[in-house]
């Protein structure tokens, strides 16, 4: 949906709310008048309704005594407020109201009835059950309907026994219903006062008038705050969204210029400071940026730079150890032949010769390598494995120099172990790097352990790969080493040379190996308690 059908602006906000709060002000402050309109209204019916009734009870207790029927049927004060129908009709006693005409007040007897009696109608039984209940009150006035659906107000006065009716209502009267107490309820004055005889004309222009000054208050109200509104919120509102809308399009140089004295203003001061800086922190950043450029281009050529003298280095390297290779192992068969002469001497020094040869030459191999894979021509071959044949290739020719040092090698391999697919001579040379460390560093008694597992998930399952270790009772290797033992150039303690010779290439050619093979080099020691290195292969180039 599109944002401006979806979008309310702030000042449609303000008036809707506004308007709301109006309305229910305005109602709240007139429901209070026209309750009491009506309360008022109400109370104004009681005193005709009082006095009609009052004067209707006292015509009737004075005719009464002489000649009950003719209390009943005449009444001037009934002959002086009623309007007789059209076919005039003689009063009997009880008479229900009549409908259609003015009716004027009434005595209504209860005597011999009950208040429940039908031959009543539903208000004059409620009149009744309500004078029961409160003795202290003698008038009731009621709003109720005519059988025409007209508004009509009915007001009845009780009738109750009082010390004058015992003269001829005492506890010996022959008939029971007409024997009183005093205070007892015997009827009512039950007279009908029509909306065209009351004040309700008074009432409806009252309640208008209400209606008006609440609309026309309302509408002063609403004109009055827009008027404000739009001056003192929406005027300044409107100056800091097109600053906003300015400073969105990068204009930096806007500034807010509202001078009213209120939130508003420092709110566009706050905004002023904001900008400015902003803008030196534009400017700051700019200067930033320039100057990291400029540093950029210079490390660019640098970089290059060094990535042209690795490129030499790394040829220099791998032609010089190529070069070398060649007069070494003419060395390395002159003294083999001098080692094998009957001259004990001579054999001495031709033996010396031989094995520091070699040592040379492992060291030029170590470098070859390493220049390989740095410079990426380190090329894989994968191919059918098999990882017990390896493992027992690398024990048949570590078991020379274990002897030698008069050390123990073991073998836990698993026979399941299937044939995999990875690079058998890299995968050699990786372990043959780990037993010859592990055998040089493990003192003389010692025991050197060659593993061949499969891999375990955590939850003990088997996983698609082979888990070899190499596990040695040497000195171990510490903490602060560990970090820093699969580096380049990196010996225990940081020395180049000990009395175990080396170059401190080994581990970190077979860290790159195992790479290279889709696997990884892991290893976990105690300062005194050996070692053990891990050398985890995928079985085959999918898992990996």
């Amino acid at each position: 949906m599109p944002k401006s059908l979806t979008r309310i602006s702030l000042a449609l906000k303000i008036r809707l709310l506004f308007g709301l709060a109006l309305l229910g002000v305005i109602a709240a402050a007139l429901a209070m008048p026209w309750y009491f309109t009506n309360v008022l209204f109400e109370q104004s019916l009681e005193g005709p309704a009082r006095e009609l009734t009052r004067l209707r009870l006292l015509e009737w207790q004075s005719a009464h005594t002489k000649n009950l029927k003719e209390a009943y049927a005449k009444s001037n004060v009934a002959n002086l407020y009623t309007e007789k129908p059209e076919a005039d009709k003689p009063e009997t006693l009880d008479p229900l109201p009549t409908v259609g005409h003015r009716e004027g007040p009434i005595v209504r007897s209860f005597t011999g009835l009950k208040p429940d009696d039908n031959t009543l109608d539903r208000r004059t039984r409620k009149a009744w059950a309500f004078f029961l209940d409160h003795s202290n009150i003698d008038i009731r006035c009621v709003r109720t309907k005519n059988e025409k659906g007209q508004r009509i107000y009915r007001g009845f006065r009780a009738i109750r026994c009082t010390a004058d009716c015992f003269g001829c209502h005492h506890e010996k009267h022959p008939n029971k219903d007409l024997r009183f107490y005093r205070g007892k309820l015997v009827g009512v004055v039950d007279v009908t006062l029509p909306q065209n005889t009351t004040a309700q004309t008074n009432l409806r222009w009252t309640r208008g008038a209400i209606l008006v000054g609440g609309l026309i208050a309302g509408l002063l109200a609403t004109v009055v705050f827009s008027i404000l509104i739009n001056r003192i919120i929406l005027r300044p509102v409107r100056k800091l969204n097109r600053l906003t809308n300015k400073v969105a399009e990068g204009d930096l140089n806007a500034r807010c210029s509202l001078s009213t004295g209120d939130e508003f203003q420092h709110l566009g001061n706050s905004f002023n400071d904001m900008l400015i800086a902003i803008q030196d922190q534009h400017v700051r950043l700019q200067a930033a940026s320039e100057a990291l450029e400029l540093r950029m281009e210079d490390l660019s050529r640098k970089n290059t730079a060094l990535f042209e003298a690795n490129q030499m280095k790394t040829e220099f390297l791998a032609n010089v150890s190529h070069e070398l290779r060649t007069p070494l192992n003419s060395i390395i068969g002159f003294a083999d032949l001098l080692a094998g002469r009957e001259d004990s001497k001579v054999a001495r020094y031709g033996g010396n010769i031989a094995t520091a040869s070699k040592n040379l030459l492992n060291m030029i191999n170590d470098m070859l390598d390493l220049a390989k894979m740095e410079a990426g021509k380190a090329t894989v071959r994968f191919d059918a494995v098999s990882p017990l044949d390896t493992a027992q290739n690398i024990v048949t020719l570590m078991a020379p120099l274990a002897q030698k040092k008069d050390i123990e090698l073991k073998t836990e391999i698993d026979p399941d172990l299937p044939i995999i697919q990875s690079d058998g001579g890299k995968l050699q040379q990786i372990l043959f790097n780990l037993m010859s460390n592990a055998v040089k560093f493990t003192p003389p008694g010692g025991t050197v352990i060659l593993s061949a597992q499969f891999g375990l998930h955590p939850n003990g399952e088997r996983n698609d790969t082979i888990l070899y270790s190499v596990i040695d009772t040497g000195p171990g290797i510490s903490e602060a080493d560990q970090t820093h033992i699969f580096e380049k150039f990196y010996q225990a303690e940081g020395v180049l040379t000990k009395e175990a010779t080396g170059t401190g290439l080994g581990l970190a050619i077979s860290r790159e190996l195992a790479g290279l093979l889709g696997g990884r080099l892991g290893l976990h020691s105690t300062g005194g308690e050996g070692s053990t290195f891990t050398l985890i292969i995928p079985l085959s180039t999918d898992s990996k």
